[in-house]
């Protein structure tokens, strides 16, 4: 069997299991929906820690022991309906596809994180009855995960919007031709502008990850210049505010890149490492604002990071390296987002269209489980985890293939 009827196999086998599902499964960070940890997990933020980071990395699926149950997350959704919008040859996906758009708009949030419409119960047509103005959309609407999650610096409650879920949500919208999408592009254009955290100096403007922090995150910052340029196109009397904003956000980042074109995660002292994962999504989001704003300027400096992307964070066979320094572990997310990058910026080498057929090769020889019909989650040096999880592994997997069958 090629390459490419490998690829097709695996795509419509995930898309099936996912409908199959209801588009529902588990997630590497859900241990906070334990609901038998559910009293003790509101007392301690140390505790909230230990379950999110033991369940996540557990060799053993915890799930089933602790009572976490099978979850509907939005960005995992996105995910899937680009996917499913971008490549034909899953053959007529309307009804699903309009699943999911409507899906994904019931489940806004206001930026305080209360439900924008109704309580998150499916709204049939909900897409088309915001586009035609018989519901009304909230002024600011983002997205969030399902699930409760604690960093170092903050805890997110469930469905509390951050910049990089509703990223994710608006290119879904969009790649689908939604009717909804200029409301709601432009909604997310002003929870961007008006609700998150900026943090300005002479260099430009960092977004926070979310309302409820002050964090200065590279690739959450940029997620939020991207929004506003999407959000532009459809807010004519904050168009140029907004344009002004993404570029100087852009511009901030940029300041940030180090000489051999690397970025690290963020400002604070803990997130000093270099990463694939989010340098990827630097790249990427980077030449996408770049597009929407008609610049060209910063085409050298994405040329410098996609070198140390290509000669840094990956092998000559496709293998990604999850660290600059370090291969593991070995994780699904890695190669979904090297294949993307590699496609998206494929203008800057010729041989990049073929470099991410064989990150996307490799992801499958590593990881893909022919049992379950799934990607596992990881594997590291000395243990793998063997658990099948719905946004991390197979939605972002699928959006790949896709992207790549679509391409070639």
């Amino acid at each position: 069997m090629s390459d490419q009827q490998h690829f097709e196999t695996i795509a419509r086998r995930i898309w099936q299991g996912a409908k199959d599902g209801g588009f529902r499964g588990s997630d590497p960070y859900d241990g906070l929906n334990s609901r038998l940890l559910a009293p003790c997990l509101r007392r301690s933020r140390l505790l909230r820690l230990v379950v999110i980071q033991g369940v996540k990395r557990s060799p053993l699926d915890l799930r089933p022991l602790l009572r976490i149950p099978p979850g509907e997350n939005p960005k995992g959704l996105a995910l899937f309906l680009h996917g499913s919008a971008q490549w034909a040859g899953l053959g007529d996906t309307q009804s699903e596809r309009q699943y999911l758009a409507d899906r994904l708009l019931s489940l806004a949030s206001l930026p305080d994180g209360r439900p924008a419409f109704a309580d998150r119960s499916p709204i049939d047509q909900l897409t088309r009855l915001v586009a035609e103005g018989e519901v009304s959309c909230p002024r600011a609407i983002g997205w969030g995960y399902d699930f409760p999650w604690q960093s170092r610096a903050f805890l997110q409650p469930p469905y509390f919007p951050t910049v990089v879920v509703t990223s994710f949500v608006l290119d879904a919208l969009e790649a689908a031709n939604s009717p909804a999408f200029p409301v709601a592009a432009a909604a997310a254009g002003r929870f961007v502008a008006e609700h998150l955290q900026r943090y300005e100096d002479a260099d430009g403007i960092c977004f926070s990850y979310s309302p409820g922090d002050t964090t200065r995150v590279y690739n959450a910052s940029l997620f939020g210049a991207k929004v506003l340029a999407q959000a532009a196109a459809h807010s004519p009397e904050r168009r140029e505010e907004w344009m002004d904003s993404s570029r100087r956000a852009v511009q901030w980042v940029l300041s940030r890149q180090r000489p051999n074109g690397a970025w690290v995660y963020g400002e604070a002292d803990h997130w000093q490492w270099v990463d694939n994962l989010h340098t990827g999504f630097n790249l990427v989001t980077i030449d996408r604002v770049a597009e929407l704003l008609g610049e060209s300027r910063w085409d050298e400096s994405v040329a410098l990071g996609l070198t140390f992307y290509r000669q840094r964070l990956f092998d000559d066979d496709g293998m990604p390296r999850y660290f600059e320094h370090s291969r593991w572990p070995i994780d699904p997310h890695s190669f979904a987002q090297g294949a993307l990058t590699f496609l998206q910026l494929a203008r800057y080498n010729d041989e990049y269209t073929e470099f991410a057929r064989r990150i996307l090769a490799q992801g499958i020889d590593e990881l893909w489980d022919e049992r379950h019909g799934g990607f596992r989650f990881q594997k590291h040096r000395f243990y793998s985890q063997p658990a099948i999880h719905l946004r991390w592994a197979q939605a972002w997997m699928f959006r790949a293939l896709c992207a790549w069958l679509a391409a070639t």
